[in-house]
């Protein structure tokens, strides 16, 4: 009786464990679709448009109009210059350049000097971006080039200045990117050869030389950015950061390699101070400046060193005309960024020495030189991340320049006024 009783419960267990579950299984489904690609945008990407589309890309080098790029070959210190970049694929465009040199004075305006540049360029690294979702076929981008140059030296055509042309062609490296909405900039470094054409003052004759080109300015690119865009923008720029007083100092300036035996720089500290919690401010800005320059000419004939040094200082009373409206709504902190109108005064003496050899012997001139500018500007300053700064201004005015050790009327010029510059570097 005890072991029916055992063999019912073991019965009774069994089947208790066996019967089946009452709640309802879950239902899993799978749909086919897509998998798209997620584009990662850190603020990097939004300063330089690195995901934005473009096949055309038409420049202004602001850094020519005010005397910042290097003299190119007998180019003046201000003039104009404007390119057009087109894209026919991903990794391969074409760049072309035209160059026009200009000099102000009392008589009007002087043609000094025109070019052209064809360059086609190989941005290396596009293609592989591309296809990994790291950006799009654009112009911001490192890359290889061919430059063909024509240049023209024009003079006065009522003065007895020679008229010399040269061809060239150069291999270059550069750097390209786009910057915010409409502006660029353009690095690079090339070695090449220029083929002077023999006159009755030169015999002509092929150099190899070395160059390197900075160019700034203005953009506007096909097809154009999407609406809502560039949302970061703020993070780079600071736009909401509290800021009365701001000492500069100036880097792009600092050092130029003009060509591979002429060198140049400039070393500029600036201070600016807010007016109150008012939109003005007052900017005092001290600068240093020196260069050395050993040229031939002639087949090497003629040999001729210069060297030359300088300083200066320079005032103005800013006026940051949009910045209470950017306040009111909501767009900006009190601070010294943004589009500007600027009264401008400006005075310069620099010392120079030439040393010239010849067939006949050696020579040396030395001589001074003062300018005193002032006029009206129009920049635009920017905060850039946490220490940084740019600084582009532009206008015109009225100038004296004197040369030697006094003012006499013999050595004393008025004349129309180019003003402004480029600074680029650390602010604290």
């Amino acid at each position: 009786m005890k072991h029916t009783v055992l063999a019912a419960l073991f019965l009774q267990t069994v089947a208790i464990n066996a019967q089946t579950d009452t709640l309802p299984a879950p239902e899993i489904r799978t749909e086919e679709g897509v998998l798209e690609r997620q584009r990662i945008v850190n603020r990097y990407d939004e300063v330089f448009g690195i995901h934005e589309p473009a096949r055309w890309l038409f420049k202004w080098d602001a850094t020519s109009t005010v005397g910042i790029s290097p003299q190119e070959g007998g180019f003046a210190n201000e003039g104009l210059r404007f390119d057009a970049e087109w894209k026919p694929g991903q990794a391969f465009s074409l760049n072309a350049s035209y160059m026009l040199g200009v000099d102000f004075s009392l008589d009007g305006l002087d043609l000094r000097n025109h070019g052209f540049r064809l360059e086609p360029r190989w941005y290396f690294g596009m293609r592989k971006r591309v296809r990994e979702g790291r950006g799009a076929s654009n112009f911001s981008g490192n890359y290889l080039g061919l430059e063909l140059a024509h240049i023209i030296k024009a003079g006065n055509l009522e003065s007895s200045e020679p008229r010399l042309i040269y061809r060239g062609a150069m291999a270059r490296f550069g750097v390209q990117r786009r910057l915010f909405n409409y502006g660029f900039f353009d690095f690079s470094y090339g070695i090449g050869i220029r083929n002077y054409e023999k006159t009755g003052f030169s015999r002509g004759g092929t150099q190899l030389f070395s160059e390197a080109r900075a160019a700034i300015g203005l953009a506007l690119a096909q097809p154009k950015a999407k609406a809502g865009m560039h949302a970061g923008y703020c993070e780079v720029l600071q736009c909401f950061r509290e800021e009365r007083r701001m000492f500069k100092a100036d880097l792009f300036n600092l050092f130029h390699l003009i060509t591979a035996d002429y060198l140049a720089g400039t070393a500029r500290i600036a201070l600016e101070q807010k007016i109150g919690h008012s939109p003005f401010s007052i900017e005092l800005e001290g600068s240093l400046n020196g260069k050395y320059g050993n040229f031939k000419y002639s087949q090497n004939t003629i040999s001729q060193e210069m060297r030359g040094y300088g300083y200066g200082i320079q005032l103005q009373t800013r006026y940051y005309y949009s910045q209470k409206r950017r306040i009111a709504m909501g767009k900006s902190g009190n601070h010294l960024s943004g589009a500007y109108l600027a009264w401008a005064t400006n005075w310069s003496w620099s010392h120079a020495t030439v040393r010239t050899v010849d067939a006949t012997g050696a020579s040396a001139i030395t001589g001074e030189n003062a300018h005193l500018k002032t006029g009206l500007v129009w920049g635009i300053q920017y905060r850039m991340f946490k220490n940084g700064f740019i600084d582009f201004n532009l206008g015109a005015g009225w100038g004296e320049e004197y040369n030697g050790k006094d003012r006499s009327t013999n050595n004393n010029y008025n004349s129309f006024q180019i003003l402004g510059g480029l600074r680029i570097g650390l602010a604290f």
